[in-house]
């Protein structure tokens, strides 16, 4: 139970936490449903390469300009900066719209960078916010509720593109569900904008630091600098570790489904919404059971559980019958639950360890290693598919997801006994 001085902090902060989380809903969601309904377009016309052109160039921006992100976190207002990174959305939108309708794939890749290069400028301003906003006991709680904001942001993303693009409301020259997707990117982000405008905008908290100029270099000597703090290197790691494992699992289920099950887009898409589903959930219990001091005790066996999850899915699409299709399902939830229940700590440590004209900087930095991690998967996704069917692919992360697991299970033991 807070004290009364916590609670009272808490009850000021709700107004702008409720418009901070519209906001990240809102691109979330639009960052989502345009993107897997590009991707199955792309699948469908036998395009599946597609996938990790995109994945690497979505992952570009936070190498080149997580350090630059930071920089503008740190020194302005983080509530504007926000405010200029959903203008940005909104430009990308608009270009991302006419490339659905058309099927100009440049079109589609030019908005994917641009889309991505607002959420490099987004990320550190919006989560840097959180510990300005609530006091440090209230944090992991605060990132609970906005994962699980975001993750049914995701969800809802993924699982209405294949709903989508499946509709036929009325007789279109462009098929309908393009025309459909194409409105719906644009309104959202619009209304995303608006939203913004209720992020509470605080004084810049005082950074004097030059402009990271060499932005991926000085990402590089940051991360290097973070030697002299064990614990917040191996959690920047472990962040990476999640993202890599994660975007590699989606862009895999949606060949998975398309191909080898031969589902709808509606049902492939559901695939990846179990995923994050689970997360979603594993976000809920870090937040009853990975706070407090022993957090790090919870690291290896919530990687378990993950990779568990994915051999299941596997182990799954082997059986033959009416459940097959259920286990599947089941199978991906709890890969899911185990990277909730791993990536709430983290990101809450990250969050918490820097000082205040510092949070930014370091939020950069775990966002260029994790999409650094981002980008791999998108080299690591036609190598596995050249070598292995779909499920197999899924059993391969999960077998090497089992090694990590006793790897984070060894690294984070000797933190087990520290204060958060």
């Amino acid at each position: 139970m807070y004290s009364l001085e916590i609670q009272e902090q808490i009850k000021r902060g709700r107004a702008s936490f409720i418009a901070m989380a519209i906001t990240y809903f809102l691109g979330a969601f639009n960052d989502n449903f345009f993107k897997q309904a590009a991707l199955l377009l792309a699948v469908i016309v036998g395009m599946s390469e597609l996938q990790s052109s995109a994945t690497m160039l979505f992952s570009l921006p936070f190498i080149l300009f997580s350090a630059h992100a930071g920089w503008f976190a740190d020194r302005f207002s983080k509530g504007k900066v926000v405010v200029g990174a959903k203008l940005l959305e909104l430009c990308a939108m608009l270009i991302g719209a006419y490339g659905i309708l058309t099927l100009n794939w440049n079109c589609v890749l030019t908005m994917v960078f641009i889309m991505s290069a607002q959420s490099t400028l987004f990320g550190p301003a919006i989560n840097g916010s959180i510990p300005e906003l609530y006091p440090k006991e209230y944090v992991t709680t605060a990132n609970a509720i906005l994962k699980l904001v975001t993750t049914l942001a995701i969800l809802a993303g993924i699982a209405l593109a294949g709903i989508a693009l499946d509709q036929a409301w009325v007789a279109t020259i462009i098929p309908f569900g393009q025309v459909l997707v194409a409105c719906s990117v644009v309104g959202v982000a619009l209304v995303g904008l608006l939203a913004s405008f209720g992020v509470v905008k605080r004084k810049a908290s005082g950074n004097t630091e030059s402009f990271p100029w060499f932005g991926p270099i000085q990402s590089l000597r940051g991360l290097v600098g973070l030697r002299n703090d064990p614990l917040l290197l191996t959690c920047i790691a472990g962040d990476a570790f999640f993202y890599l494992i994660s975007s590699l699992a989606v862009l895999v289920l949606n060949v998975f489904g398309l191909r080898q099950l031969h589902l709808s887009t509606t049902l492939t898409s559901l695939l990846a919404v179990a995923l994050m589903v689970g997360v979603c959930c594993g976000s809920f219990v870090a937040a009853k059971v990975a706070s407090g001091r022993n957090w790090p005790r919870v690291m290896g066996p919530a990687v378990f559980i993950m990779a568990c999850g994915l051999i299941a899915t596997y182990l799954a699409s082997l059986v033959h019958n009416q459940f097959s299709l259920v286990l599947v399902f089941v199978s991906l939830v709890m890969a899911g639950l185990g990277g909730g229940l791993f990536l709430i700590p983290l990101t809450s440590f990250i969050q918490i360890r820097p000082r205040g004209q510092e949070k930014g900087k370091v939020i950069g930095i775990a966002n260029f290693t994790a999409f650094s991690g981002i980008f791999i998967s998108g080299i690591l996704f036609d190598g596995l598919l050249a070598l292995f069917s779909p499920a197999t692919s899924l059993l391969v992360i999960g077998l090497v997801a089992t090694g990590f697991a006793l790897l984070f299970f060894i690294l984070f033991s000797r933190y087990a006994d520290l204060e958060r």
